[in-house]
C-alpha cells in the first residue's frame, strides 16, 4: 500500500499542490494526469526518494518511503532512457537480474513479442527507436516485480497501438502484487483508478 498524509509538495516555495489522505492499495494501475509544470513528475520522483521539497509524510507498506532507499522496491521510468547504448536489447532486459531461470527467459520473450522487437533483440540499445528504448525499460522493470513502478510521461513514450502493449506487459506486475502509477498530460483509459491535478488539489475522478 502506498499511503499520502498532510503530503504538501513545493518547488521553489511555492505550493504545487496538496495531498490531505490517499491510500493506493497493492496490485492496482493508478493514472494522474495534468498539464505541464503541475508537479506530477515532481511526485514521482518524491516517491522514489529523489525529491524532498515536501511535508507529510509518504509511506509505503506503512513504513516512510525513505526505509525502502535503499532497497529498490521503487523503479521510476523517465522520458530519458537509461540504457547501456552499446549492448543489446536483451542485455540491457537482464541487467539486474542475478540469475535468469528458464521460466523468466520464456517470460521476457513474450514481452519483447507484444513490443514488437522479439527479431531485434540481439541488436545494440543505440540503434532501436524511442519507444522501443521505453519497451525495454519497462520490461526491465516489470519483471523484477517491485512494490511500485512509476511511470513518468507515460503518453509521451508510446502511440495509441502501442499504449495497449504497454497496459498488457504492466498487467502481468499488477497481478503479482506491484502497483503502478502512471503520469500524463491528458485522460487515459485501463486505469484502475484515475486522478486529476486542478486548484492545487489531486482529485479522484
Amino acid at each position: 500500500m502506498l499511503r499520502f498524509e498532510n503530503f504538501v509538495l513545493n518547488s521553489n516555495k511555492k505550493i504545487l499542490f496538496t495531498i490531505e489522505n490517499l491510500n493506493w492499495e497493492d496490485g492496482k494501475k493508478i493514472l494522474i494526469f495534468a498539464n505541464n509544470n503541475s508537479g506530477k513528475s515532481l511526485l514521482l520522483k518524491s516517491i522514489n526518494s529523489d525529491y524532498f521539497s515536501f511535508k507529510g509524510n509518504i509511506k509505503i507498506k506503512e513504513k516512510s518511503h525513505l526505509f525502502y532507499k535503499k532497497k529498490k522496491t521503487t523503479i521510476l521510468i523517465e522520458s530519458i532512457p537509461y540504457l547501456l547504448p552499446e549492448e543489446s536489447i536483451w542485455k540491457n532486459i537482464i541487467l539486474p537480474i542475478p540469475k535468469v531461470t528458464t521460466r523468466l527467459k520464456q517470460k521476457i520473450k513474450e514481452f519483447c513479442i507484444i513490443a514488437g522487437f522479439n527479431d531485434k533483440i540481439s541488436n545494440k540499445a543505440k540503434n532501436v527507436s524511442y519507444s522501443e528504448k521505453k519497451f525495454i525499460e519497462l520490461i526491465r522493470a516489470v519483471i523484477q516485480l517491485p512494490y511500485l513502478i512509476l511511470l513518468d510521461d507515460f503518453d509521451n513514450y508510446f502511440d495509441s497501438i502501442n499504449l495497449k502493449k504497454a497496459h498488457e506487459i504492466c498487467n502481468f506486475a499488477v497481478n503479482n502484487g506491484s502497483t503502478v502509477v502512471v503520469t500524463s498530460k491528458t485522460r487515459l483509459e485501463n486505469f484502475d483508478n484515475i486522478y486529476r491535478i486542478q486548484n492545487k488539489k489531486v482529485v479522484q475522478l
